[in-house]
Formats: C-alpha cells, sequence, structure tokens
C-alpha cells in the first residue's frame, strides 16, 4: 500500500486541507484522517516506491474525450505518407506523451485501430476507447448506407461510433451547416449502435445535425461551434454531453497565418473561433456537461493536451468547472460506451474516492492557480491503475504495482 498527505479535489473542483490518501491494487483504499497526516506523508512500501516530495495536489487522471492519436499531420494525403511501422510507431510515441502529460484515459475520434492500440503495453499509454474511423457521407454510401458504415467499425472493435455530420475546417467560407445525414439515419445509427453497447458521437458545428443529434440519444456533440440555446437545453434534459475542442482552431488559424494551409480558410475558421465562446457559456448556463477534448492529431500538439483547461477557462467557464470538465465529465461521458479495453464491471473512475480506479495526477502547484495546470512542471507525478509515472523521465519505465510482483 502506498499512502501520501495531499490536498484532494472533490467532485466540484474544489481541494481539501491536507488529508491521506492511499492506494493499492490499482485502486484507492482510504481517502481522509488528516489527524494522522503528519505522519503518512509520502510512505511506501518496498514494492511501490515514495510520491515525489514536491507533491501537494492530487486530481483525478484528465481524460481527453476528442483525440486524433494515430494522425501525424494535418492532411490525410501527408498522413498517408508514413509506412505501417513508423505510424505505429509515431502513435506510440503519442500516447506516451499524452499519458505524461497526466491523461489517463482517451477516446480516439477516428483513425486508432483497436488492433495498433493492443500492440501497445497498456503499462505506457492511457486507457483508450476508440472509435476507429470517421463516418461521413462518402463512407456511408460507400458501405451500403450508414447502418452499414456503423456495422463495419463496431465489426473492428469500436466502443464509439462517430458520426460526421456537418462541414468542418476544410470547407470554403460560407458552407452551409446543413446535416449530411437525415434524423432517420441518425436514430437507425444510434439504434445499431445501443445494440452492441457503443456509444455515439457527433461532429456538428451547429445546425439541424446538432438537432438529430439530440433526438437520436447521441452521447455527445463535437464542437458545437453555433451551438443554440434551444439546442443546449434540450441537449441538458437528454444528457448529451457537449466536447467543444476549442483550442486546435486557434492553432489552424495559427498555420494558415503561417502558410501551411489554405489562405482561403481563414474567413471561415475565424467566425468559428469568434463564436466558440458564446457555445461553451450557452452550454454551461443551460446545464450540459461539457467535457475536455482537444481534437489534436500532429507530433507537436499530443503532449500538450492540457493547454485545452486553459482554453476553457478563457471561454467563460470557472477554474472549478474547467477542473471538472477536464476529469469527473470526461470520465462519465466514456463510462457510457462498454469498452473493450476496459475491464467487464469497471470501478468508477474520475473520482479521488475508496475503491476507484487509482487514476490521478500529483501536482506540485494548485491546479486552480492562473496557468498551473498547463505548466509542465506542475505535474510531478501521473497514477495510472496505481502505478506511479515520473512524468520529467523521458523513457519514463513505470513502477510495478504492488500486486504485480
Amino acid at each position: 500500500m502506498t499512502t501520501a498527505t495531499l490536498r484532494v479535489m472533490d467532485a466540484h473542483g474544489d481541494f481539501s486541507e491536507p488529508q491521506r490518501v492511499s492506494w493499492h491494487g490499482g485502486r484507492f483504499t482510504a481517502i481522509g484522517d488528516p489527524a494522522n497526516a503528519a505522519q503518512s506523508r509520502a510512505l511506501g512500501t518496498a514494492a511501490a516506491p515514495r510520491i515525489p516530495t514536491e507533491a501537494r495536489w492530487i486530481m483525478p487522471g484528465l481524460v481527453d474525450a476528442h483525440l486524433h492519436a494515430a494522425w501525424h499531420a494535418f492532411d490525410a494525403a501527408d498522413r498517408a505518407q508514413f509506412t505501417e511501422e513508423e505510424a505505429h510507431r509515431a502513435t506510440a510515441d503519442a500516447l506516451r506523451r499524452t499519458l505524461r502529460a497526466g491523461f489517463t484515459s482517451v477516446r480516439d475520434a477516428g483513425g486508432l485501430a483497436t488492433t495498433t492500440r493492443e500492440r501497445i503495453p497498456a503499462e505506457s499509454r492511457p486507457r483508450i476507447a476508440c472509435s476507429v474511423a470517421l463516418i461521413d457521407r462518402a463512407r456511408a454510401d460507400a458501405a451500403g448506407g450508414i447502418d452499414r458504415a456503423v456495422e463495419e467499425v463496431l465489426q473492428a472493435g469500436a466502443a464509439w461510433v462517430k458520426i460526421v455530420a456537418t462541414d468542418g475546417v476544410g470547407s470554403p467560407a460560407g458552407a452551409s451547416l446543413q446535416s449530411h445525414f437525415s434524423a432517420t439515419e441518425f436514430a437507425s445509427a444510434a439504434r445499431r449502435a445501443a445494440s452492441a453497447g457503443a456509444g455515439v458521437m457527433v461532429h456538428a458545428w451547429g445546425g439541424d445535425a446538432i438537432d438529430f443529434a439530440i433526438e437520436s440519444g447521441a452521447a455527445s456533440i463535437e464542437h458545437g461551434i453555433y451551438l443554440t440555446v434551444e439546442q443546449a437545453s434540450r441537449a441538458a434534459q437528454s444528457g448529451t454531453a457537449f466536447v467543444p475542442t476549442l483550442r486546435i482552431y486557434r492553432l489552424v488559424q495559427q498555420m494558415i497565418a503561417a502558410g501551411k494551409l489554405p489562405a482561403g480558410l481563414a474567413a471561415r475558421v475565424d467566425a468559428a473561433v469568434a463564436a466558440h465562446p458564446d457555445a461553451v457559456r450557452i452550454a454551461r448556463d443551460q446545464g450540459v456537461a461539457i467535457a475536455l477534448g482537444t481534437d489534436f492529431g500532429t507530433p507537436e500538439q499530443h503532449g500538450t493536451n492540457r493547454v485545452e483547461f486553459d482554453a476553457l477557462v478563457e471561454a467563460g467557464l470557472s477554474v472549478r468547472e474547467a477542473l471538472v470538465a477536464a476529469t469527473s465529465s470526461g470520465a462519465a461521458l466514456l463510462a457510457r460506451a462498454k469498452d473493450p479495453d476496459a475491464p467487464s464491471h469497471p470501478p468508477p473512475f474520475g473520482v479521488i474516492a475508496p475503491g476507484a480506479v487509482a487514476d490521478a495526477v500529483l501536482l506540485a502547484r494548485d491546479p486552480r492557480e492562473p496557468g498551473a495546470l498547463s505548466d509542465p512542471a506542475s505535474i510531478v507525478g501521473v497514477l495510472l491503475e496505481g502505478r506511479l509515472i515520473d512524468p520529467r523521465r523521458p523513457d519514463f519505465p513505470p513502477h510495478p504495482r504492488e500486486d504485480h510482483l
């Protein structure tokens, strides 16, 4: 058993006074007992190393609910230049860096095959829920309809069905928000996914695609740049979460300014960046669960996922709301799908509580301070199912869990 005295994040994004935290066998075993806290700082066993002496705060492991871990270039044509082995090595490195950044669970939003996931040792990557491939209009038509396209990704092991329902960054200025799929197609896809225990996530900038997603019972709206008050109200009632992915659009702006992407995209992206914070505030005010997601998919982006936390705060969330979005909200969203990468009856994660999975981030600074969470120096340890990872070591060979010796 490992025991430490730390300030513990609660379900509301607040932190306790220093108290005793213990974990063993990949689970938190006890929280509290401040009377003995002074005697229990950083205790360990011969099999479990002491936690870093700088650690003062502990929060649940971070969750990136929208990642592209197997994309290593913005453009699909550039991604196609990688050999299979080059792509695998790049994916493993991207996931390793994501874990070092404190993200113990991720939902891949397209591009990562379950066979690739299984080739990467579980102790060197976050827990991964896969959607395998993006289902856009072209893919659905090629498969013979959206039902068959959904069946294909489910057979490939997808825990999530990713539907691309509107145009995105690559569309011309003034492109319509009209849905690429009908309400009937949405409903059919959702039924097929639900029958397999899978969740549905919907790329939708706005318009009737968001309406159809909510009506069909989709678990989450991705991006949602032009989300309306009425849509947010219905999303809250139906339990549909919102994953805004704010920072990626500012990064696209920078790529356009640097000449790495066509200048013709600028007007559409600029309008999206201006509108996006309104959607976040609308969702928050209507009671929609907001989960952190980055949409990151290049080597420069992987491992910097925590900047999305700052983007959520800049958009109008309080620091505490953003902490919840980065942890328990994302965990609750991922738990809505039956995932082959998790136990059939998994204990809770996304919380620091007895019996919960011992996924956590150990910090030397209060993460509520401006810029603290995104500062790489703040994180001094990552727990992945009770295994202690030192993010300051590039190789970070995980310490064995005591019950695995």
